[in-house]
């Protein structure tokens, strides 16, 4: 099963019934706790997950996996949702790319690893996110 099937898998078995998937794209979400690419065991450094990033009338959802074996999920209803902004990614002293941070309850990072053609996109799926929480 590639990883779009078991991104719509996950994310309708989360849904309402009154929920359709308005927008997907495909970015990074960058987790805060990093794992260790041998072990698995957390080491504190950012670690950027690649996967499916959708929206709903009522939600945002991410599903991603790591070593595409461990699933990584979120799930986040708008009402919980206090600020989208921009923020940055730093890699190495002087190297930065742009992100969008989701504030919730929790803290969420979404990028597209320096790709500027691919922000672009994820700036306008984050509009489109703005825009139905205001109605």
């Amino acid at each position: 099963m590639s990883l779009i099937e078991k991104a719509v898998k996950e994310f309708e078995s989360k849904m309402e019934s009154d929920e359709q998937i308005k927008g997907t794209i495909t970015t990074y979400y960058e987790t805060e706790n990093g794992f260790s690419g041998l072990a698995g065991v957390p080491n504190g450094n950012p670690t950027p997950i690649r996967g499916i990033l959708a929206h709903t009338n009522k939600n945002l959802m991410f599903y991603g996996e790591i070593l595409n074996k461990i699933p990584i999920s979120l799930h986040i209803p708008f009402r919980e949702i206090k600020e989208i902004k921009k923020g940055k990614q730093f890699f190495v002293i002087f190297k930065s790319s742009p992100t969008i941070v989701v504030i919730h309850n929790d803290r969420e990072t979404f990028s597209t690893r320096g790709n500027k053609d691919e922000y672009t996109k994820l700036e306008a799926f984050f509009k489109n996110i703005s825009e139905l929480q205001l109605t």
